[in-house]
């Protein structure tokens, strides 16, 4: 096994490095010595290594990766990128259930890497709107949104942003549209009124919550103690970030009934 893949790869540091520099594009040697700020001498054997096993090609103006190399990059970055995500927010993502995020989408919790928290704008109250999501989202052109609770606010908030002409689609839990009826009426038959609204209920328990726009994604979790963590929620930015958003509400889309009238 000492020639193995394996060992090759993940066993130095600098040939990891190589490849995922390489994943990005072709680069000569003087690029990747910058890139890895070591000198060619210490570089050129990490490269003749990789071209004996055809994970790479090209000479010292312009190296690329072969096919076989390419699939091997493509999935050690998808590698780097989850540990890289779950060691950033150790903490978090140790102490909140998982078990609302469905497995394909763990799988690629790597997505997520480019994330920050954001805090209630009032922390002395629990169920603040949190900062970042209310700057966010009044400037987005649609949002998709899971919720397994009502914040006071939100009936208001989401039908000015509908009759601004954003594309609001909710999925909320039954006790939720049920609080809907009675508490906010009023503001869910104007929303539901409007032809750029819609509104689903999932059946089953909701264990996150979760906001996504053509802007950035939001994510908030339970803690493992079953109390939801109205403290910390997960925002990411980035294109893959968002993508991501957009399956985790497609998943749960599909699982939901929509409600026309209430």
């Amino acid at each position: 096994m000492e020639n193995s893949y394996l060992n090759l790869v993940l066993f130095s540091e600098k040939r990891k490095n190589i490849l995922l520099l390489l994943k990005e594009g072709p680069k000569s040697l003087e690029e990747l010595r910058n890139s890895l700020n070591a000198s060619p001498t210490s570089v050129q054997p990490q490269i003749k290594l990789l071209k004996g096993r055809d994970l790479l090609c090209g000479t010292r103006k312009k190296y690329e990766l072969t096919l076989l190399g390419d699939i091997i990059a493509e999935n050690m970055q998808n590698l780097v990128n989850t540990m890289e995500t779950l060691e950033d927010k150790y903490d978090f993502w140790a102490n909140h259930k998982l078990d609302g995020i469905p497995l394909y989408l763990l799988k690629r919790i790597g997505e997520l890497k480019h994330s920050t928290f954001t805090k209630p704008l009032d922390e002395s109250s629990m169920f603040s709107p949190h900062t970042e999501f209310v700057e966010n989202i009044s400037k987005s052109k649609f949002v998709k949104g899971i919720s397994p609770f009502i914040h006071p606010l939100y009936p208001e908030m989401f039908l000015n942003f509908a009759e601004r002409g954003i594309d609001i689609s909710l999925i909320v839990t039954e006790p939720v549209l049920e609080r809907m009826k009675t508490e906010f009426r009023p503001e869910m038959e104007k929303f539901l009124a409007l032809e750029n609204t819609r509104l689903f209920v999932y059946d089953k328990e909701l264990l996150l919550s979760s906001a996504v726009t053509d802007g950035f994604l939001s994510l908030g979790l339970f803690y493992n103690s079953g109390a939801y963590d109205h403290a910390n929620d997960i925002i990411c930015f980035g294109p893959e970030a968002r993508q991501w958003g957009e399956d985790l509400y497609a998943y749960y889309e599909g699982l939901s009934r929509e409600v026309k009238e209430i």
